[in-house]
C-alpha cells in the first residue's frame, strides 16, 4: 500500500535532473510518461483532485497537446499513455500540465516532482503491454479487490487494447493476471532490451 500523507518510508534519492539526459521529443511519437508527487506524498487519488486531472488530460487531448491513449492517477503518481502532438514538445506538455494542475495540488498540500520519467515506445511496439501495466496498477498495488473499478482509470474511447476482450464480466481484471506482472523497469527493458532506472 502506498505510504499516507506525512508517513514517508525511506526511498532511494533519485537524482532528477539526470532524467534529461538522453531525452527526445518526437511529434507523434507514443510515450509512457510517469508522473510523481514530491517526496511521493499520497492524494492524487482524491475524487476532486481525480475529477481535476481528468478534465485537464481531455482539455489537452482536445487542443492537440497530446492524443491521449489511457492514464491511471494513482495516490502518489500517474502514468500516461499517449501519442504526441505536434505543437509542444513532450517537456512543454508536461509542463503544462502540472502549471494547470498546481493550483489543485497546492489546496491538497501536493506538488509534482520537478523532473518526470518517460520512455518513448518504439515505432515497432505494441502500446499492449503498457496499456495492460496502467490498468493493473491499481489491482497490483492492493487499492482495490479485484471485483471493482479503479475511479483513477482514464480509457480513450478510440482505443481499445487487447486485454480489454478478456476482462471479468467486461469490467475487471482476471486474478491470474497480477500474478504475471512486471515492473515498469521490466517492461521498458522487455520493450528495448536496455537496463532502466527503476520506478513503480
Amino acid at each position: 500500500m502506498p505510504e499516507t500523507k506525512g508517513k514517508h518510508s525511506q526511498r532511494p534519492v533519485r537524482q532528477t535532473r539526470n532524467l534529461r539526459k538522453g531525452r527526445s521529443s518526437i511529434p507523434r511519437a507514443r510515450y509512457f510518461v510517469t508522473l510523481n508527487t514530491k517526496n511521493r506524498i499520497s492524494g492524487l487519488s482524491e475524487c476532486g483532485v481525480v475529477a481535476q486531472l481528468r478534465l485537464l488530460l481531455r482539455q489537452m487531448h482536445q487542443a492537440g497537446d497530446i492524443d491521449l491513449h489511457c492514464a491511471t492517477i494513482m495516490p502518489d503518481h500517474l502514468h500516461l499513455l499517449f501519442t504526441l502532438g505536434g505543437r509542444l514538445s513532450l517537456s512543454q506538455v508536461v509542463r503544462k500540465f502540472k502549471s494547470l494542475s498546481k493550483p489543485k495540488l497546492e489546496r491538497m498540500h501536493l506538488k509534482w516532482q520537478a523532473n518526470f520519467f518517460e520512455h518513448r515506445l518504439r515505432p515497432d511496439t505494441e502500446m499492449e503491454a503498457f496499456s495492460r501495466y496502467i490498468f493493473l496498477n491499481p489491482y497490483r498495488k492492493q487499492l482495490i479487490p479485484l471485483n471493482a473499478i479503479w475511479h483513477g482509470w482514464i480509457l480513450n474511447r478510440n482505443y481499445r487494447p487487447e486485454f480489454w476482450d478478456h476482462l471479468e464480466q467486461e469490467a475487471y481484471p482476471r486474478k491470474e493476471w497480477l500474478s504475471e506482472g512486471v515492473s515498469a523497469r521490466e517492461l521498458i527493458e522487455n520493450a528495448t532490451g536496455q537496463a532502466q532506472p527503476g520506478d513503480e
